[in-house]
């Protein structure tokens, strides 16, 4: 009877030191975080990632008849310039749109590059990816002519702005804000230096108040000699222009520094 008392107790004693040692295990293994890892990765040694390739930093090249323009840009964001001033220096009155925060520079970018792929390194000044006031907006287009010269192709105001969309095309809006919107689709002609009009699309409520929606063929704004449209189809041709935008990669203008052109 002794012995049977005295091999329970061995065996409960036992069982106590394996259960012990379980819940010891289980503290042990656990992260800081706790998260529960597997006892037969303790002793695993790790190794550290490779290190992945970070992307080389575009280096943007600036043609000297560009470098003016940006200059007026950049002093135009520091002192965020009034109407007056943005005119006298030829530069979009829309830019009066890109002053909130301390550092308007970030709010507005430029791009140079071959835009529409004619062998002419284009300048596009934009409002960045992430501003919501006027999205995807393009403040001015320029490009080169023959003799080297900036060429001012577009450029927008308030009421009336261009944005860029698929295939080298510019997209602009008018409106009042009311009664009356356009939307008018350009490409570009052959050495860039103007825009050719392609399609536009009018919402004139004072023209049809039930169904103010028409396709224009050509610029003069007028809805007599256009197309009449049925409400869902100018609705859903309008959201067909508005997802065909893109945004350009624009260079912050935070980054411009006239010795290098670009940081």
């Amino acid at each position: 009877m002794k012995q049977n008392v005295k091999t329970k107790l061995i065996i409960a004693l036992v069982l106590l030191v394996i259960l012990a040692a379980l819940i010891a295990g289980f503290f042990l293994s656990r992260r800081g975080d706790g998260e529960v890892r597997s006892a037969y990765d303790i002793t695993k040694t790790t190794t550290a990632p490779e290190e992945t390739t970070k992307p080389a930093t575009k280096k943007v090249v600036v043609p000297g008849a560009y470098v003016p323009i940006l200059n007026r840009y950049q002093d135009a964001l520091e002192a965020k310039s009034n109407l007056y001033a943005l005119r006298k220096a030829g530069l979009s009155t829309l830019l009066t749109e890109a002053y909130d925060g301390e550092d308007a520079q970030k709010n507005v970018g430029f791009y140079v590059d071959d835009y529409n792929d004619d062998g002419t390194t284009d300048l596009v000044i934009g409002f960045v990816e992430g501003y919501q006031h006027y999205p995807y907006a393009v403040l001015d287009y320029y490009t080169i002519d023959n003799d080297g010269n900036a060429v001012n192709v577009f450029q927008s105001q308030p009421r009336d702005y261009y944005t860029a969309v698929t295939k080298a095309r510019f997209l602009e809006k008018l409106s009042d804000r009311k009664q009356y919107t356009a939307w008018y689709l350009y490409g570009l002609n052959n050495n860039g230096t103007n825009l050719t009009f392609s399609e536009g699309l009018l919402r004139d409520y004072t023209a049809n108040k039930e169904e103010p929606w028409f396709k224009a063929g050509d610029l003069d704004g007028k809805t007599a000699n256009d197309k009449h449209l049925k409400t869902d189809a100018g609705k859903n041709r309008q959201k067909q222009l508005d997802n065909a935008r893109v945004q350009l990669d624009y260079t912050a203008f935070s980054k411009y520094n006239r010795a290098n052109k670009a940081k």
